[in-house]
């Protein structure tokens, strides 16, 4: 499971990804880690197009 991050210019330069055993990614679990990465992914690149820190 993956997520783009873009840089400054509004590009996709990085990402940011989610690995692990199968037993911790059961179907029921997926929308829930799928939302907490994007929310990151966005926090991330809000961090490299404004210059401000990430939290």
């Amino acid at each position: 499971m993956a997520a783009a991050v873009f840089d400054a210019s509004g590009q996709p330069r990085y990402a940011l990804s989610l690995t692990g055993i199968e037993s911790r990614f059961r179907a029921e679990r997926r929308p829930q880690l799928g939302a907490a990465l994007l929310d990151q992914a966005h926090k991330l690149s809000t961090a490299l197009r404004t210059g401000a820190p990430s939290a």
